[in-house]
């Protein structure tokens, strides 16, 4: 029997993959634009409605895609943690083990779980690596999608309802060139 030891934030490197696929699917957008689109106008919710498409909505299809190819598995709680987040706070977080074949894999999972060591909880593994886990909990799987995803549709949600931003009734201008887009008030486009 193997045993190997892992000590891995509960982020991983999902993010880093994110990014990538991000900039590629955003050259992508940019190639189609320079292509194909000289002169785009769109209404302000259907031009916010893209621009939430491209920024916060991939956060959720990867963190579907994650969940839908991950495994259950059955976790013991080892002990709670105590680090340093840095000089003045103090960050627990829980060691957690379970068993993958004959292989007892060691996380760092999230803090302040409600549980006690050697009980038993439930954890979501991909099977390729099963070293990227997480405490099957919502917060353990949805909570920094939320907050990576939550920023930035609150950002769009307070630049759609503002009127001083993108005025009520205007039109947005895609082009190629520069200025890439231009707003039209609703006076311009009633002369």
């Amino acid at each position: 029997m193997t045993t190997r030891t892992v000590l891995q934030d509960p982020g991983g490197n999902i993010y880093f993959q994110y990014i990538v696929f991000l900039c590629i699917f955003m050259l992508g957008i940019r190639k189609l634009f320079l292509i194909r689109i000289e002169n785009m106008i769109m209404s302000k919710p259907i031009f916010f409605a893209m621009l939430f498409a491209i920024v916060v909505a991939p956060f959720w299809l990867f963190k579907l895609g994650w969940v839908m190819r991950s495994k259950k598995a059955q976790g013991v709680m080892a002990f709670a943690g105590m680090g340093f987040a840095g000089d003045q706070i103090k960050e627990d977080y829980s060691v957690i083990s379970f068993r993958v074949g004959e292989d007892r894999i060691w996380f760092n999972g999230l803090g302040n779980l409600p549980y006690k060591p050697g009980d038993k909880l439930g954890v979501r593994y991909q099977p390729g690596d099963v070293y990227d886990v997480r405490v099957d909990t919502f917060a353990g799987i949805w909570g920094d999608t939320l907050v990576y995803s939550g920023i930035p549709a609150l950002i769009l949600l307070v630049l759609f309802l503002h009127p001083l931003v993108v005025p009520w009734g205007s039109r947005i201008r895609l082009t190629a060139r520069k200025p890439f887009i231009g707003v039209h008030s609703p006076e311009k486009l009633h002369r």
